[in-house]
């Protein structure tokens, strides 16, 4: 699909923003009203989707039970799974949430669950579970990525901005003012959710419970082992090639590089994520709240901290 190129410069005018053409305006008002179309066909096509992943991971079993590569959203956790599928004689199964309150039901419900945790929908979700966790009791190994709050919220919000957050102004979006992408940004996103994740997904999951065990800070990974989880914890941070020679030692392999996957503009309306991360530098509050969150102090240390801070405000 073409998209409309936005002005060069989204300086702002006397009303907030400059002004998208006809077209771009026509198109988010049209997405409202094909919100239950979209519903529908959602309806009819996930189900068919979901049965053939069920049936992968089923076969995949008959080779040997494979890696769970088990974290939230726009982690880069991407990059390390396709790292592993590319290493001879390893499998994943790439899932974000577990846990069916975290489950995404379509256009028609909340994109936040009510402990305020992100939801989401993908097609290994039921499958993974059922399977996976339910339907086996054979030790299964896992791989979690951990990613700054800031960088996480951001990057979440402007990625999936036509599904959940923007879907009735995304094509209008890169005209907006930065201040109004700012303000919805604010008053919209469940800024916790990253964190929540640790407790309300991989805690309630796997019976680890990484904010009262510790986290390895100055290395940025580590092993955790309970009951029939095997877990490997990187932060997203690390280097690859540290990402890499962790993940070979713990699985006792030579690994695939990590390479960078997914990226965020392959998604995001166009420029809004780069004005919403230089609008961040003004938002000393907001940055001080988030690294405020178990999630941050756990994983980073009072240095990598500070550091993280002036990363945004510079």
């Amino acid at each position: 699909m073409t998209r409309t190129t936005p002005p060069n410069s989204a300086a702002p005018i006397a009303g907030g923003g400059t002004k998208p053409p006809l077209g771009v305006q026509l198109r988010d008002a049209l997405e409202t009203a094909n919100t239950p179309f979209r519903h529908v066909q959602d309806l009819l096509r996930f189900p068919i989707s979901e049965a053939r992943m069920r049936r992968r991971i089923q076969e995949q079993l008959l080779r040997g039970t494979p890696i769970l590569v088990y974290s939230a959203t726009k982690t880069a956790s991407t990059a390390v799974a396709a790292a592993l599928d590319r290493t001879p004689k390893i499998e994943t199964v790439k899932v974000h949430h577990l846990e069916p309150a975290h489950f995404w039901t379509g256009p028609l419900s909340s994109p936040v669950a009510d402990d305020g945790m992100l939801r989401h929908r993908a097609i290994e979700q039921r499958a993974a579970r059922e399977i996976l966790l339910h339907g086996s009791d054979q030790p299964l190994k896992v791989v979690a990525v951990m990613r700054d709050p800031i960088a996480f919220n951001l990057s979440n919000y402007t990625y999936f901005g036509r599904a959940y957050w923007m879907r009735h102004f995304w094509r209008r979006a890169p005209w907006m003012s930065t201040a109004s992408l700012f303000d919805h940004f604010r008053a919209t996103f469940p800024h916790a959710s990253s964190s929540l994740w640790w407790t309300h997904e991989f805690a309630a999951t796997t019976g680890i419970d990484v904010f009262r065990e510790g986290f390895d800070a100055s290395r940025g990974w580590q092993r955790y082992q309970r009951g029939r989880f095997d877990c490997m914890v990187l932060r997203a941070d690390l280097d690859d090639r540290e990402k890499r020679s962790a993940l070979a030692e713990w699985l006792d392999c030579d690994v695939a590089p990590v390479e960078r996957e997914n990226a965020n503009d392959q998604q995001a309306a166009p420029g809004v994520y780069e004005r919403l991360k230089e609008a961040m530098r003004a938002e000393p509050a907001y940055i001080d709240a988030m690294l405020a969150l178990p999630s941050a102090q756990t994983f980073f240390n009072a240095a990598q901290r500070d550091a993280l801070r002036a990363k945004w405000l510079r």
